[in-house]
């Protein structure tokens, strides 16, 4: 249970891009997120090059790691970080700022929820985890309206936290921290045209 737990907080910690986002220009998210996406490329390739480093990395940093990411050339964390900047030069201010808090929001919830309640199973996530997710993004998407100058229309909201909880269980074949992000973006993108 500490483990899902410290690792969610972990990654919570991607909520820093789009606070950065609503606070500055879309040149220096982007700045801050290529650069803190370098560093872990490089750690990546490091740790993939130099397998004594990798199993260092892997006995310190366990409680962020999954065990099957030590033969992985990318961790998850630089699959989020490589869908964010993505998000971030793609699509519009607006939609990547809710793009990303989704992500963030979304997945840390139906973790958590999905593993410690989930009964019942969708392949190897749960209904009651993809519940969370969209109740979660909801409820976040209704603070950055209030609290923020964003604001969507909550059509195009609701069908972006739809695909973000959709896009989370379904089996693809990409990690979910890569296609969260952008799907809910690229869906967004499209019914706001």
């Amino acid at each position: 249970m500490a483990y899902l737990i410290f690792r969610k907080g972990w990654r919570l910690l991607g909520l820093v891009f789009p606070i950065l986002y609503i606070l500055t220009s879309r040149e220096i998210t982007l700045f801050y997120t290529s650069v803190t996406l370098g560093i872990f490329l490089l750690g990546d390739l490091f740790r993939f090059l130099n397998s004594d480093f990798n199993h260092w990395l892997f006995i310190r940093f366990k409680l962020i790691l999954k065990a099957e990411e030590k033969k992985r050339f990318l961790t998850t964390t630089t699959t989020f970080l490589i869908s964010s900047v993505l998000t971030i030069i793609f699509f519009k201010k607006e939609v990547a700022i809710y793009s990303l808090s989704f992500l963030v929001i979304g997945d840390a919830a139906s973790a958590l929820i999905g593993t410690y309640v989930g009964r019942i199973k969708i392949k190897n996530k749960s209904l009651e985890g993809s519940l969370a997710f969209f109740i979660t993004c909801l409820i976040s998407a209704a603070l950055l309206n209030k609290l923020s100058k964003l604001s969507l229309p909550l059509p195009v909201l609701l069908i972006g936290v739809l695909t973000g909880a959709v896009v989370e269980v379904l089996p693809l074949p990409w990690d979910d921290n890569f296609t969260i992000g952008l799907s809910c973006g690229i869906v967004m993108t499209i019914i706001l045209r």
